[in-house]
Formats: structure tokens, sequence, C-alpha cells
């Protein structure tokens, strides 16, 4: 079971100068955040036991505050005591001119649906959230609307399949300097989930995917994910959602339930979000962590280098110089299950190539094998990869790419090669489970 969050530094910088102040003073901002990798560095300190990676900045909530100070931003959830939370679901009642007359459409199935996506966060946040149903609407703290009608048009690719209010859902009643934070009532009366859009009637599957994500929404994410694979990512068309939480996900909502509701992450000044200076080059001689990434599941190690965030992928590592979401450079190592490096290109080597141009390829000596090394550049992201390919000889492929900007490359790429050179392929014996696909 996840212990909880305790603090272990206090944040007087961050409520320097707020004193007695009460909650008219605070009115939530119309400014959005923008993210920034320093603010969570300065914040990660006091909370030592913060879960990683995670998109934690993603979720806080904006208040202006009178004052050259600048803004408070926190983070607002469900109090502890109102779980379990109390949701009515309610099966929608279909018109027929959205059924399929020849395959009609059960309408419990999108309530079960939504009953599904609730027991999966209970799931995945191992009981820090609970939901009990509740038969009448007036005795419910969420109500989730299923939509019997077709979702408003968008642009092609924006079309909402679910809305969640959050302004207002943060509310402030004042400030507690001794404890860090601000006092604040957190509630959301109800989100909305459409069950068809322009093709026609939705299935129970795709209906429980935009309740999952609504759902976050509703436990207290104010923004959403920067990263394609996570739930909270700002997908709005449901045949491409993500269908369940990523590590991303799951992080950032345990430590959101961790952390007291109204914790305070730090303050924004005015006009700070124009004033980021770009991040300096890393040291000139690499340095790598003495303890090696041991992949035993996917059969490799290595050292990465040393400071750099790391963690677990569907398919290997990935180490970051920052955080998942605001890094200059990431190292990741992905296993394949293809047997030679020809199968593996032919299937995948237009999509590599459709991240650049190939500057040069050739090969070179990795862990006493031949690997063929790759280098691609990005005009329009301006980013540089090395794509390095490695057969392990027991049906498994190495991929280890290094990207950073395009600019200041070579201060970036002796750090992957020094963790490159310390890579170290493991053999499957027979009594082995192979590599997962």
């Amino acid at each position: 079971m996840r212990r909880r969050l305790r603090a272990a530094a206090p944040l007087a910088a961050a409520l320097a100068g707020l004193g007695c102040a009460t909650a008219p003073a605070f009115q939530e901002s119309t400014q959005p955040y923008e993210p920034d990798r320093r603010d969570y560095f300065a914040f990660r300190p006091a909370w030592p036991d913060l879960l990683e990676p995670n998109y934690l900045p993603f979720m806080v909530h904006r208040f202006a505050s009178p004052g050259p100070e600048g803004d408070l931003l926190v983070f607002c959830r469900w109090d502890d005591a109102a779980m379990p939370l109390g949701v009515h679901v309610a099966a929608p009642e279909i018109p027929e001119d959205l059924q399929d007359e020849w395959n009609p459409r059960d309408p419990a199935v999108y309530a079960a649906a939504v009953l599904a996506a609730l027991g999966r966060w209970e799931r995945e946040l191992e009981g820090l959230v609970r939901f009990r149903r509740v038969e009448r609407e007036a005795d419910a703290r969420l109500v989730v609307r299923l939509l019997p009608e077709r979702a408003p048009a968008g642009d092609p690719e924006r079309q909402p399949l679910g809305m969640t209010r959050l302004r207002g859902a943060c509310r402030p009643r004042g400030l507690d300097p001794e404890a860090e934070r601000l006092l604040v009532d957190f509630s959301v009366p109800e989100l909305r989930i459409y069950v068809a859009d322009e093709i026609g009637l939705l299935t129970a599957d795709q209906v429980e995917r935009v309740a999952l994500h609504e759902l976050g929404h509703a436990l207290g994410m104010r923004g959403h994910s920067p990263l394609p694979g996570d739930l909270m990512y700002e997908v709005v068309r449901d045949r491409v959602r993500v269908p369940e939480l990523s590590i991303h996900d799951v992080n950032s909502f345990v430590t959101l339930y961790q952390l007291p509701s109204g914790t305070v992450f730090g303050r924004r000044a005015p006009g700070a979000e124009a004033s980021r200076e770009p991040e300096p080059p890393p040291p000139s001689e690499p340095r790598l962590e003495l303890a090696p990434w041991v992949d035993a599941r996917r059969g490799f190690e290595l050292r990465t280098p040393q400071g750099w965030m790391r963690f677990e992928t569907a398919r290997g590592m990935a180490a970051v110089d920052g955080v998942t979401w605001d890094s200059s450079a990431s190292l990741q190592v992905i296993v394949e299950p293809h047997a030679t490096l020809e199968a593996h290109l032919a299937r995948f080597g237009a999509a590599y190539l459709s991240h650049g141009q190939l500057l040069q390829v050739g090969w070179i000596a990795l862990d006493g094998r031949d690997a063929l090394h790759a280098t691609l550049a990005s005009a329009e992201q301006g980013r540089l990869e090395d794509l390095v390919f490695v057969e392990s000889g027991d049906g498994r492929l190495l991929v280890a790419i290094g990207d950073s900007p395009a600019e200041g490359a070579d201060a970036w790429r002796p750090w992957f090669w020094a963790s490159l050179a310390t890579l170290r392929i493991r053999s499957f014996t027979s009594r082995e489970a192979p590599p997962p696909p």
C-alpha cells in the first residue's frame, strides 16, 4: 500500500507576503499556467516521496491575488471525508433516430460502461478514491449524465464527446500559512458524456474511455497531460483515445490524493511565462549513475547519465534530463520482438525516416556486437536523433534513441555514447519467458 506523502521542508518562498489573506483575496485566474520544470524542482524537495514520472504541474488551479507577488498555484481535490463519493448514473433514453433498427443498442450498456470506469479508477489508485452508486440524483455528490444525442460538431480533429466544468470547482476559504496550504472546498456536481457522434451511437468501450477521461477531470485534474500516451492527454475524438491509465496518470493522481487539498505548488509572478531562459548545455565531461538500470524482464542493463530522471516504459526504459514533459535531452532503450534488423526496418523503417532527414548511417560495435547507427535531423522541431539498432541473437532487437536539441547536440551526444558504452544485453534461456511484444 502506498504511503501518505509528508512535507519535508517549508514553502516559505511560495507563501511569502500572503500574511493573513482571506478567501476574497483569491479569485480564480483566467490565465492558464504554463508549467515549468523549475517550478517543479522547487516544489519537489518539500515532498521527497513524490511518485515519478508525473505531470503534477498540469493539475494545478491558479488563483490571482492582489499585490506584486503574483498568482498562487494550488492542488485541489475531493476531501477524504467525501469518500466513498456518491455517484448517480442513469441509462439514457435513446431516441429512435439514433438507434440501429437491425441492431438496437441496450441503453443499460452505457451506464455499465460508466460503472466500469469508476471501478477502474478505484483499482488503479488503490482505494485512494472510492465511489458508491446512488439511485436518486438528489443524494449524489457527482452526477454522470449520459446525453442521448450526437456530440456537437467541431473541426475534423476536435469533437468533444464529454464535458466537465471545473471553473469554480475549487473555492478558497482562506490561507493556512502554518500548514503551507490554501483552505479550499472542492466539488464537481456533474460531468456529461455524449453517447453518439456524427457516425452514430458509440460503443460501450468508447463511452467507458470518455468516462475515464472525464472522471479524471472530476477528480481534480485542471488541465491536460502533455504526453500523448496518457489517458488525460487532450484527445477529443474518442475513437483514438487511450484506453487505460498510464504510469504518468497513476503517479499523478495517487500523488494528488496523497497531498492535502489546497497544497501550494508555487507562485507565478506576472509576466513570468514569457521570461524563461534556455537551459544550459551539460558539463563537458559525461558523468553516469553508479548503479545501472537493470531490466530483468527485457534482458538488458546500462548506466544512465547522472541526475537524469529514469523510468520504465511499455517496452523498455527512458531517462530524461529534466522531467518527461519538459526536458532538454532524453535516452530510450526499446526492446522489439524482431529477430533481425532487416525484419524490424521492413516494418518501421519508413516511420523512423518520417522523423526527419537522414544525416548519416553506418556500423559501430556495441556490447561486442555489430550495431547500426543512424542520425536524423528534424528541421521543423530543431531536434537531432541518434538511433542505434542491435540484435540480441535470441529473437530480440534493442533500439536505443538519443534525442537532443540540434543546437548544442555536440554537448549532449557524448552523454548518450558514454551511457550506451555500458549497455549489457542479457541472453534469455529456454526456461525464461521471452520478452513481451
